[in-house]
């Protein structure tokens, strides 16, 4: 932004002025108070008009007046004076229009950047939104058909009652799911193996992914691993959800069934 100048020449000049006005004043009134000139005085046309100044009764000899010219000349400086006072006004006017305009100029391109950074923050609220959306569909992937979900028992009957239903391929291969980067959820995923091996599971891997579900579930992907999944469940305790994933797209291979422990 544009300063205004330093107005240094302008009281300068304007004292200067004071100062003409003063020194005319003082010879207006030098001239008023001059005591008039003697009688015999000659006319300014006499021949015989004495070279010198004669001497006044007192001794002392007359001081002339400030004449015509002197008058024109002071004149002229305080017009002069005057005109640079002007040109002096003028250049300071011109430098504060420059200066507000350059101040508008100025408060046009806050407003613009500040309309900008509005668009850029509503534009990452909502890619926000739609990270956030993206993360909350990963967590809880949807089959693509609607499937039922199997409430969970209450109470969960006996390992020992329920039919041992089995693909034919053999045992069902658990796949034990918990959060990443959780020591607790790491721990408690690892004290289910031993439980499930004893129960007849084959546990095909221990994995640690990004998302887990809000409750503990065991899902299945195929009709025939519904009693599976039900008995795998019974193992785990009271608690534990059943979930249909059938219409979930890949389809893993019959037989498979998976534990999602969502301790964090």
């Amino acid at each position: 932004m544009l300063r205004p100048p330093r107005r240094s020449l302008r009281p300068i000049l304007l004292a200067l002025v004071l100062s003409l006005a003063g020194v005319m004043g003082g010879i207006v009134i030098g001239l008023r108070l001059q005591p008039p000139p003697p009688a015999d005085m000659p006319e300014a046309g006499d021949a015989q008009a004495p070279a010198e100044v004669a001497p006044t009764a007192t001794g002392t000899t007359a001081m002339p007046g400030p004449t015509t010219s002197d008058l024109a000349a002071l004149t002229a400086q305080h017009q002069a004076l005057r005109r640079m006072l002007d040109q002096e006004q003028a250049r300071l006017d011109a430098l504060t229009r420059t200066r507000l305009a350059a101040e508008a100029e100025h408060q046009a391109r806050l407003e613009a950047l500040a309309r900008s950074r509005a668009a850029a923050e509503a534009q990452l609220a909502a890619l926000q939104r739609e990270i956030a959306a993206s993360q909350r569909e990963a967590a809880t992937p949807a089959p693509r058909r609607e499937a039922a979900q199997t409430p969970p028992p209450s109470p969960a009957p006996a390992p020992a009652r329920l039919p041992r239903a089995e693909p034919a391929g053999g045992q069902p291969r658990v796949f034990v799911h918990h959060r990443a980067g959780s020591p607790a959820a790491a721990e408690a995923a690892s004290a289910l193996l031993g439980s499930l091996r004893d129960g007849g599971f084959d546990i095909s891997e221990l994995r640690a992914t990004s998302a887990v579900p809000s409750q503990r579930v065991v899902r299945y992907f195929h009709a025939d691993d519904a009693a599976a999944a039900a008995r795998l469940a019974g193992r785990l305790g009271r608690g534990w959800a059943i979930q249909d994933f059938r219409g979930y797209e890949p389809t893993p291979s019959p037989g498979t069934l998976e534990v999602w422990v969502p301790d964090r």
